[in-house]
């Protein structure tokens, strides 16, 4: 594999063979249900991604949300913490104007357990009402069984399991690292792929500095 000179810290999946562990499968099966949902042009994606930090939930969102859309104003992210009932009905609003671009209109949701209690009946309401051409993408570091059990129901869930030591030593040969650090970051790192990325950084700043 080619090393390149872009630092771990600005990687961007861009296509499913750039994810590792779980997040590759997980990365195909949704290329293949935006493929989908694209060519019929009128329904909804309603998807939950979770499982360890670290794994690629977020980034998974990201491209699929990338690969529903051609125009970035029409993703929204958040974070749980943020999505009170304001926020819904002003996304409830602007399902509205959905049709005046190509593509979908893309909520992603980050730690959508911490979605506050006050604001889940509402949210449960857009799930249940969203408009064609639209997708909801939640994550969550939680097992499945500590999420509120109307989220299971409401949500296509994919568990994105973490990679193996040999997975993220293959990832972390795209840079210009020795190999001893890279099988330390490796093992040291636990499948947690962004605390790996974060530790090549580190070292690619010592050796620069």
């Amino acid at each position: 594999m080619k090393k390149t000179h872009i630092q771990p810290e600005s990687f961007v999946p861009l296509c499913p063979s750039d994810f590792i562990g779980g997040a590759n499968r997980i990365a195909l099966i949704l290329k293949g249900k935006s493929a989908r949902l694209i060519r019929e042009g009128t329904g909804t994606a309603k998807v939950l991604l979770f499982g360890v930090p670290g794994t690629g939930k977020t980034r998974l969102a990201e491209l699929f949300a990338r690969q529903l859309t051609t125009h970035s104003v029409q993703i929204e992210t958040t974070n749980g913490r943020n999505v009170s009932m304001e926020a819904i009905r002003r996304w409830q609003e602007a399902e509205r104007y959905t049709n005046l671009f190509d593509g979908f209109s893309v909520k992603i949701v980050d730690e959508i357990d911490t979605c506050p209690a006050s604001a889940q009946d509402l949210l449960l309401s857009y799930l249940d009402r969203m408009p064609p051409r639209s997708a909801f993408i939640g994550t969550s570091n939680l097992e499945l069984r500590q999420l509120h059990e109307r989220f299971q129901t409401r949500l296509q869930q994919f568990k994105v399991e973490p990679p193996s030591t040999d997975e993220i030593n293959a990832l972390l040969g795209r840079w210009k690292l020795k190999k001893s650090h890279i099988n330390e970051i490796a093992v040291g790192s636990g499948g947690n792929v962004r605390a790996a990325l974060l530790d090549a950084q580190s070292i690619l700043d010592a050796e620069a500095a």
